[in-house]
């Protein structure tokens, strides 16, 4: 079907279903890929099942046949069993999570090969509803299982894949705010994203809001409860006084037709859309960013999970008084960590520097040095840890290493809670 320079892969994986799209490089676009050749649908059940017979490994909708007729044991909610740490005992063999979720991306990333047989995985990022960090370290695990490490692979949120995806359409659709209504297995969730063009490179923000509590699955069956005046209620309350271009519609919780008058009522003045795969997609157009095929190089994206201020530390070094970088701005909270060994010489504090690209404001803190042994200059090594905590606020740990056998470390860990 396609031949590819590279392989990009995106992979949007949750608890339910998931969904798989490789980028093609003659339409310059991500391409959903089916379970079933020639089949439109996308969703792959989030299932494996053992044939009792045989002891092979089915997964997806097979998985649930199998189940269903008897002829097979079911394993669902693997998501679930990863953050509980959950086991699953099969024919007397005892299965961890991340070994039924690696069966589970060796069985479906061999779907790619249905249109691009010959290509090694260049670049693959899985999305994720929720940025647990027991997920993240356990996807990035199941991955290195298959081979693929780091260097191949990156885990992201709903809300930069959206962003991801919204970015890389036409101009048009962005030239004012974009959202997304996602009705998922928790619920209702709006996306917002705006774009601020007065600064270079452009800096595209994105704000989240939950409604899980008013709009969510169990009230689909629910006679009591209308639901096209209830998502018309939060439609109206998002988007007052908001200029938004483009709306997009995505989540399981929409089908069934019960929302197409709210939607259409919407139309008026926007582009609205309404579709099943795009988080994968999204997905899909940051893999291909990380693959080296940029198109969003110009824009700066600062999704609700990204810390807005870049981290330095003011040390001496090479002969002079210099920052050293510790982490860039726009980048996800969970990611930031940095361990740092510095020599003290007579310095009784320390300096962390904080540069907003919001506003452009620095922002400069001192940390005292205080309870250390009186030792002579540079005869104490320091270890500094550097960690964020949520989006912001920074933790920054410092442990007295002492100097070698000479002066013993004694141990001492004093510890700051900074906002950014």
């Amino acid at each position: 079907m396609d031949n590819p320079r590279k392989l990009i892969v995106g992979y949007d994986l949750c608890d339910d279903y998931s969904q798989i799209s490789c980028y093609s490089y003659k339409t310059f676009e991500p391409i959903p890929i089916s379970p079933v050749i020639d089949d439109d649908n996308t969703l792959i059940p989030t299932t494996l099942s053992v044939i009792k017979d045989s002891r092979n490994w089915v997964y997806g909708q097979e998985a649930i046949d199998c189940a269903r007729d008897g002829s097979g044991i079911l394993i669902d909610r693997l998501l679930s069993k990863l953050k509980n740490h959950e086991e699953v005992e099969i024919f007397e063999q005892t299965y961890s999570a991340v070994s039924l979720l690696e069966k589970f991306f060796r069985k479906t990333l061999t779907l790619t090969k249905n249109h691009f047989p010959t290509e090694r995985i260049t670049q693959i990022v899985v999305t994720l509803h929720e940025m647990d960090g027991t997920l993240v370290e356990g996807v990035y695990e199941t991955l290195s299982m298959l081979g693929i490490d780091k260097d191949r692979a990156t885990v992201i949120s709903h809300g930069s894949s959206f962003m991801h995806y919204a970015l890389s359409q036409d101009k048009g659709l962005w030239l004012n705010d974009v959202g997304l209504f996602d009705f998922n297995e928790e619920g209702l969730e709006f996306y917002r994203i705006s774009v601020n063009r007065r600064v270079s490179p452009m800096i595209a923000g994105m704000e989240k809001k939950d409604f899980t509590d008013t709009l969510n699955y169990s009230l689909l069956n629910s006679r009591n409860v209308d639901l096209g005046f209830t998502l018309d209620n939060i439609a109206n309350t998002v988007l007052y006084k908001q200029i938004i271009s483009t709306l997009y519609f995505t989540g399981r919780g929409f089908d069934g037709g019960w929302a197409e008058d709210v939607v259409r009522s919407l139309c008026a003045g926007r582009r609205v859309f309404m579709g099943q795969n795009l988080f994968t997609m999204g997905a899909c157009y940051a893999a291909k960013e990380l693959a080296g095929d940029k198109s969003l190089s110009n824009i700066i994206l600062l999704n609700n999970d990204m810390i807005i201020s870049s981290i330095a530390i003011r040390v001496y070094m090479d002969g002079m008084n210099k920052e050293l970088f510790i982490t860039d701005a726009a980048v996800p909270w969970y990611e930031v960590s940095s361990n740092i060994d510095v020599i003290l010489d007579e310095a009784s504090d320390m300096e962390l520097v904080f540069r907003n690209i919001m506003t452009k404001e620095t922002i400069r803190e001192r940390i005292p040095l205080q309870d250390l042994p009186d030792r002579p200059s540079r005869m104490t090594r320091l270890k500094i840890n550097i960690v964020c905590i949520n989006k912001l606020q920074v933790k920054l740990t410092i442990t007295d290493m002492g100097f070698g056998d000479i002066y013993p470390s004694t141990g001492k860990v004093a510890e700051f809670i900074l906002d950014l």
